[in-house]
This record gives C-alpha cells, sequence and structure tokens, in this order.
C-alpha cells in the first residue's frame, strides 16, 4: 500500500489531518520538486507524499504505538 493510498484511511479514522505547509519562494531547498504535490501538506508543491517525511515519520509513530 502507498502512502498516497494511505492517506485517506488514516484521516477518515481520525489518526492524521492535512497539515499545509508555507509556499516556498526562491532560492528554493535542493529537495523542492515544483512538478509534485504532496497530499499531506494540502496539495501544495513542495514534493511527492510518497517522499513526504513528515507523514512517514507519523506512520512509523501510529505503527511503534500499535
Amino acid at each position: 500500500m502507498t502512502y498516497e493510498d494511505l492517506l485517506p484511511s488514516l484521516i477518515a479514522n481520525q489518526m492524521a489531518v492535512i497539515s499545509p505547509r508555507n509556499i516556498y519562494q526562491p532560492p528554493f531547498p535542493k529537495w523542492y520538486n515544483p512538478d509534485a504535490t504532496c497530499a499531506y501538506h494540502g496539495k501544495t508543491l513542495c514534493h511527492s507524499t510518497e517522499q513526504c517525511l513528515a507523514l512517514k515519520h507519523k506512520v512509523h509513530h501510529l505503527i511503534e504505538a500499535g
């Protein structure tokens, strides 16, 4: 299961909420991808949902918590 597929279930079960990010301005960080949006960050341009470290950490903490 991908993070993109998992996110709606986490939101529906109140285990995660959309967390909008600031809109980046030049100069952009090296990881910034102007062609990718992150559903966890409210579809802001920054990185893909699959590359989202914040979402990965959230899922990891939920797994550890059982």
